[in-house]
């Protein structure tokens, strides 16, 4: 009996040392793991603000293109008024002519 119990507890101190190990490796991973978490945020907060950056960025090419589209149709209705200006001049020198 004495035999089987040191037996024993050679057996649980082997087992303990085991788990001992196994907590350290665990321990180890758990401090890499949270290292990339930490980088992971780091990551999401720079693309949070870079999309940021690119959806004013985007708003301001809408507003200069917009600003841009309204000076041409400004140009294109000066355009269009003088013709219809210089139509209307030669029809009244028409009925000048006419009368």
């Amino acid at each position: 009996m004495n035999q089987e119990l040191k037996d024993l507890i050679t057996r649980l101190e082997t087992r303990v040392r085991q788990l001992i190990m196994q907590q350290d490796q665990l321990q180890e991973e758990l401090v890499k793991v949270r290292a990339q978490l930490g980088e992971k945020g780091d990551e999401i907060q720079k693309l949070q603000a870079q999309n940021e950056e690119l959806k004013q960025q985007y708003s301001r090419l809408k507003m200069a293109k917009y600003i841009d589209m309204a000076d041409n149709d400004v140009k294109d209705m000066r355009g269009r008024i003088r013709t219809m200006v210089r139509d209307i001049d030669r029809c009244i020198s028409m009925l000048k002519v006419t009368q």
